[in-house]
């Protein structure tokens, strides 16, 4: 078995272009590529004495070591480190490789470097899909704050501020994904959605999937629980959070998913026929194509034209509905924690507080909906962006899909 530098070239470019194009599904397969080739390397090392070989490094991928891009090596070590010693989580493991690395790094570049690489892995690995192969990546809430408290100190020892673009949207997006994600032990149940006999057979011919706006849901009081828990702040630690504002800043469509499978009472409500899942590759099933134009800096190649345009994937939120309003706070809580950890002044923290509850709002419902277990997926749609294979109307954002 061996890796090749054309392997580690394809790997590096495969990524580059999930990352270009916010393709997050291909970053995640990296990385799963990675974990199963450190781990098969680890198994073949064991026949070495067998075969007469005394290689105590018969473990390493060299190539690996000298080629990978930053992300993909920091997480290559602390996987490896992991599998091999299996003493403690991976988390664990990942903390330890990044404080060692932080002990040797003695310039601007060094510690730059790590910067990016560990804060980059974390969003990487956020977008998980919840298969068996990814459990590692599925951290408790407390080793959720070890991780997040040492971006916070990664990025002060950096001088990079949590409050600077792309920065504190790599931060929102991380430290949503996996707090939502990390309702109810992650997603270990199956999915479904339950459709009208009409609906199912459209979906086969227009091959779309149809997501209404928030306000135009069954339940009247949506975006109302969130703000609601605020009202009394009585149970809240921290003197910044006070009169937050919840005026939204984008325009939400929702797609209702459930757990509950096999549901009479969700097929009288919402439809005879079922289409069941095993994961959130939903999210990437539905994501909307959108256009990015980027233009020409000031100090590039006067053969470049003045604009391009590239294609992205727009970003899904992913989540269980909670039913609990004491479940909600405790969530919440846990939330300011993550935050106060990061180095803010109490008006940058507020200020940051409201962005990502742009991602709670809609994740919170009153208690007389708790049957339907919802799995929730929101689109958030950009007026001035340019979108294709999408229609809007007054109700409904339509996309074309695979999901059925």
């Amino acid at each position: 078995m061996r890796v090749t530098e054309y392997e580690v070239a394809t790997i590096n470019y495969l990524y580059m272009i999930g990352a270009a194009h916010q393709i997050n599904l291909l970053k995640v397969y990296l990385y799963d590529l990675i974990t199963e080739t450190t781990r098969l390397q680890k198994i073949m090392s064991w026949c070495n004495p067998v075969l007469g070989v005394n290689d105590e490094e018969a473990a390493r991928i060299i190539t690996y070591e000298k080629g990978l891009m930053l992300p993909l090596k920091l997480y290559h070590f602390a996987y490896q480190k992991y599998t091999i010693e299996k003493e403690f989580s991976f988390a664990e493991q990942l903390i330890s490789v990044v404080n060692g690395v932080l002990q040797v790094s003695t310039t601007e570049d060094e510690v730059d470097s790590i910067t990016y690489a560990y804060s980059a892995l974390l969003h990487d690995i956020s977008n998980m899909h919840g298969n068996k192969k990814e459990r590692i990546w599925e951290f408790t809430r407390e080793e959720l704050l070890e991780l997040f408290n040492l971006e916070a100190k990664i990025l002060k020892i950096n001088n990079q501020s949590p409050i600077m673009r792309p920065t504190k949207g790599v931060l929102i997006m991380q430290i949503s994904n996996f707090i939502l994600k990390s309702r109810h032990n992650y997603n270990e149940d199956y999915i479904c959605k339950y459709l009208p006999k009409n609906v199912a057979e459209e979906s086969v011919t227009n091959h779309q999937i149809w997501m209404k706006k928030t306000e135009l849901l069954n339940d009247k009081r949506e975006q109302k629980v969130i703000p609601e828990l605020f009202q009394d702040t009585s149970w809240v630690k921290y003197d910044w959070i006070k009169d937050i504002d919840f005026t939204a800043t984008r325009t939400y469509y929702v797609s209702c998913f459930s757990k509950a499978i096999n549901s009479n009472e969700m097929q009288k409500d919402y439809g005879q026929c079922l289409y069941g899942y095993k994961n959130d590759r939903i999210v990437d099933l539905i994501a909307p194509i959108g256009i990015m134009k980027l233009k020409k800096r000031n100090n590039a190649n006067d053969d470049l034209p003045d604009t391009i345009e590239r294609p992205y994937i727009s970003q899904v939120i992913a989540f269980d509905v909670l039913y609990d309003e004491t479940e909600a706070k405790k969530e919440l809580e846990y939330l300011f924690d993550v935050i106060n950890m990061f180095a803010m002044s109490d008006s940058e923290k507020k200020q940051f507080l409201q962005e990502i509850l742009q991602y709670w709002i809609l994740s919170v419902k009153d208690y007389e909906w708790q049957e339907e277990k919802e799995r929730r997926y929101v689109i958030f749609l950009y007026e001035d962006y340019d979108y294709k294979e999408v229609e809007v109307d007054d109700t409904f954002l339509k996309i074309k899909h695979l999901c059925f």
